[in-house]
């Protein structure tokens, strides 16, 4: 039997190469020159050392070491791993470019320093360069290779010197250039023709050539599928050429929901939920910690914290967004008590990935650190791969990034010792970047019998095929050369032809007019909307140049065709066209018809619960009956919600004791002093360096606003009762539970409440229109206790305004603002007769109102006092701005 020669069909694009449809690859081997050099080492027993290319830089910057006053020593002190990284690179290419790493006075300076580093420096990583020449070392002491022809898609003489002394030891002939496929006289034949090298003609589109732009990258996969499903005879030769590995497997989909074998597309990306785990746990090393970056790493779906534990200390961050605010700390009290961690084991686990070694943002961490907490990781990875494992159903995609994780964190480890003793932050993100440069695979669907091929360039079409799609015109730009103009000119000088990235960038469109050349029957080129913003790809380039000025400019527009119910332009490339009636969204709905007997009153009443009970009984009907809650995803506060919130809990640290009040100046030095300890705790997002001025401008806010309350509170004779005094008494004949931001109290046992609000210009005229109905309801439950209503006022805390009605305004000096306005009893009354007036919704009809809906007629007597007469186009009433039902009741469109 005689043994077949091996084929080797190399290229000089690196990379796999697919083989030809329906034809047997035995003994045969298609790829850029790494294949083939992977193959010449297996066949002359040539052992190579696998390393990662984090090895190569690590070695290669303890050889610059030695490199000192020179072009290149700033840049090795100022960034490490990327100077290491790039010299490593030119390195690599001198080599294979003839470079004898000797020192020459003609070579360019930072060439000179490269051979300064190698002199005397024994690499245990070998280069390309290193690899090839053990091949010519073996084939000289008489080592032979098997029978093989090796077909060169590229001359030889595009290749790298080194490479060209190889390839004239192997048996060598050039690749068949394939004929033009499509039918002469036809479109694609003349495009085909034009990237080959022919005469540009004028290009008269036609059924083997089809044009079209589409307005959604969504209407595109459709298209393309609705095209598939009226082929299908066809579909396993059929291509379709997408670089967009996402868009591809968004086309997948689209090809399952459809019913059609689907290609199988892939897509790797570094942003695989396990990968996250290394570098967000890195990030807790920083202090102060980023709570977001805590949040992130708490709602991974897969986290090394136990999922009770996570969703609690989650929600405590989107309450008190620190490490070791009070939210946290009870909630960490409830997780590790005797109760429900009795071993200890969960405090245990908290305390390794959460309390580690904490260093300054501004200073340097130690090697051992991160080295510890790339071991924890890869543990935590190997771990739960290996469970995962002995399941019944492995998930073998999940158990595989579990494995890439264990491994990207053990380099890291590895990377991180290897530079010395400590690592500033951007050291340590650059060796991260180089660690994570590997993503894990992602598949969407498989890629099944007969279904259309998915490649990403023309390159990859090796055979003939019936139908080409090619989803998107854009490409990227091409790599630009390292080197300038001059030391290309002195490296040539000195015999060393570097490749300026001219042959690689020939190689690659020779092989991709080779692949469109292989196009039988049409090709459909497919514009989308992200392409106007990308270079046109080379090839399309010199297609498109041919065409009409109409037809280069004014392609049709696919959703056009589709209006107009005629797509028989695109023929071949037709689908069928159903028209359909779209179901409207929510309009704006101000009556709901409830049944009466699914509504009943509460037995207990708030201030914000009467209030909205008056202004939106819909709102109130979805909160407190319905019981709708928002999404359960965790979220930090936003920044207007934290600042209000932080100072609140500042200004109860310093006066919730309810003691007398000190002189003004020692109660902002305690306000000041409680803001720069909780800072990092309570509101962390503000104590990241890129909050210097928010922070440093809320604390003078604070401070202005303390100085304005306690001067009032001082000048009128009052000491504070409490802050978040809870207040129990009674409101229509209920209940009434609530919590005062500031009770005050004279010795005459006069009181005073004062509300504390962040922000806004609306509270003086609330005051003013006798609207403040929230501080009503507070002065109304006092007053069932002491026997009258207490005075009130609006403390804004960014402003340091103090707003009081003069009917029964807080005593003080000119630090408040009296405000001409009725007695807060006066509001009561009124706020207490409107809800009774307008309770038919409640008792009688169940027609639920939307009121900030209805027109002004409509309203029930009283409402007015809670609902704005005169807003503006772009304004929502009060009762709507932190409303979750918006979409519910039609105020906010779906689409």
């Amino acid at each position: 039997m005689m043994i077949q020669p091996t084929r080797l069909v190399i290229r000089l694009t690196p990379g796999p190469l697919r083989p030809k449809l329906g034809v047997s690859t035995l003994n045969e081997v298609r790829g850029g020159p790494e294949i083939l050099l992977r193959w010449l080492e297996t066949q002359l027993g040539l052992p190579t050392i696998e390393a990662h290319r984090a090895s190569h830089v690590t070695e290669y910057a303890t050889a610059l070491e030695k490199v000192t006053d020179s072009v290149i020593s700033k840049s090795l002190q100022t960034d490490r791993w990327a100077t290491a990284s790039e010299l490593l690179s030119r390195r690599d290419k001198l080599l294979l470019s003839g470079w004898d790493q000797k020192h020459c006075d003609t070579l360019p300076e930072v060439v000179r320093d490269l051979a300064v580093a190698a002199d005397g420096h024994r690499f245990v990583f070998p280069s390309v360069s290193d690899r090839l020449q053990s091949v010519l070392n073996a084939l000289d002491d008489g080592q032979i290779l098997p029978q093989h022809v090796c077909i060169l898609a590229d001359s030889a003489d595009r290749w790298p010197v080194r490479w060209q002394r190889v390839l004239s030891r192997l048996t060598v002939q050039p690749i068949d250039e394939p004929a033009l496929h499509g039918s002469e006289g036809r479109s694609l034949h003349q495009a085909q023709s034009i990237v080959r090298g022919g005469a540009i003609e004028m290009i008269e589109l036609d059924e083997s050539l089809r044009y079209v732009h589409t307005l959604s990258q969504s209407a595109a996969i459709e298209f393309v599928a609705a095209t598939l499903v009226e082929n299908k005879a066809e579909l396993n030769r059929t291509v379709i050429v997408c670089e967009d590995d996402c868009l591809a497997m968004q086309l997948d989909g689209c090809l399952a929901r459809y019913g059609l074998p689907t290609m199988g597309a892939s897509f790797s990306s570094p942003a695989h939920p396990v990968l996250q785990v290394l570098p967000l746990c890195l990030t807790l090393c920083w202090e102060p910690v980023d709570p977001q970056s805590l949040l992130d790493f708490l709602t991974l779906p897969i986290c090394p914290i136990p999922r009770r534990a996570a969703v609690a200390l989650a929600e405590a961050l989107t309450n008190e967004p620190g490490l070791g605010s009070g939210a946290w700390e009870k909630a960490l009290h409830s997780l590790c008590s005797e109760e429900h961690d009795p071993k200890g084991k969960l405090r245990e686990r908290l305390d390794s990935w959460l309390f580690c070694d904490h260093f300054k943002r501004d200073a340097v961490i130690s090697s051992r650190s991160v080295r510890d907490r790339c071991a924890l990781v890869a543990k935590w990875a190997s771990s739960r791969a290996m469970l995962m494992a002995e399941q019944e159903k492995p998930q073998k995609l999940l158990i595989n990034a579990l494995y890439v994780a264990a491994g990207q964190a053990a380099l890291l480890g590895e990377l991180a010792e290897s530079q010395g003793t400590e690592l500033s932050q951007p050291q340590l993100s650059r060796l991260l970047e180089e660690a994570l440069s590997t993503g894990v695979e992602s598949v969407g669907s498989i890629q099944a019998d007969a279904g259309p091929i998915h490649v990403r360039s023309l390159a990859e079409i090796t055979d003939s095929c019936h139908r080409v799609i090619w989803l998107g015109l854009g490409t990227g730009d091409a790599r630009a050369c390292r080197w300038s103009a001059d030391q290309l000119e002195a490296l040539g000088d000195s015999d060393i032809q570097i490749d300026d990235g001219t042959h690689a960038l020939t190689s690659m469109r020779t092989a991709e007019a080779r692949g469109l050349c292989f196009v039988e029957d049409a090709l459909l080129a497919v514009l989308l909307p992200q392409d106007v913003e990308k270079r046109w790809h080379p090839i399309w380039l010199a297609i498109r140049t041919a065409f009409s000025e109409t037809a280069r400019d004014n392609p049709p527009v696919l959703e056009i065709l589709i209006q107009a119910g005629d797509v028989s332009s695109l023929s071949p490339f037709t689908f069928a066209i159903e028209s359909k009636p779209v179901q409207a969204p929510q309009g704006l709905r101000p009556i709901w018809d409830i049944p009466i007997d699914l509504l009943k009153d509460r037995e207990t009443v708030s201030a914000t619960e009467l209030q909205d009970r008056l202004a939106c009984p819909l709102k109130w009907v979805f909160n407190y009956q319905a019981k709708l809650r928002a999404s359960s995803i965790a979220q930090l506060p936003n920044d207007f919600q934290l600042k209000g919130n932080f100072c609140h809990k500042v200004l109860e640290h310093v006066f919730g004791n309810g003691d007398e009040l000190t002189s003004v100046d020692d109660a902002v030095a305690r306000v000041e002093r409680v803001f720069d300890e909780r800072l990092p705790l309570d509101a962390a997002p503000f104590a990241q360096p890129d909050k210097y001025l928010d922070r440093q401008t809320l604390r003078k806010e604070l401070s202005h606003a303390t100085r304005v309350l306690v001067n009032t509170l001082k000048s009128g004779g009052y000491r504070i009762k409490g802050l978040e005094f809870e207040v129990r008494g009674e409101a229509f004949d209920k209940p009434f539970i609530g919590s005062i931001d500031c009770l005050a109290e004279r010795d005459d046992r006069e009181e005073a409440i004062i509300d504390f609000k962040y922000g806004g210009k609306k509270y003086e005229k609330w005051i003013a229109d006798g609207k403040a109905v929230q501080l009503a309801t507070y002065a109304y439950s006092r007053s069932k206790e002491t026997g009258r209503f207490p005075a009130v006022a609006y403390l804004v805390l960014a402003d340091g305004l103090f707003y009081t009605p003069s009917g029964g305004p807080v005593h003080g000096d000119d630090d408040r603002t009296v405000v001409e306005g009725p007695s807060i009893q006066a509001v009561w009354s009124e706020f207490e007769l409107a809800i009774s007036g307008a309770e038919s919704w409640l008792t009688d009809d169940g027609h639920v109102s939307a009121r900030p809906l209805q027109t002004l007629k409509d309203w029930p007597s009283g409402t007015r006092i809670v609902l704005e007469t005169n807003l503006k186009s772009t304004d929502c009433q009060s009762v709507c701005k932190y409303c979750d039902y918006q979409h519910l009741c039609g105020l906010r469109q779906l689409l």
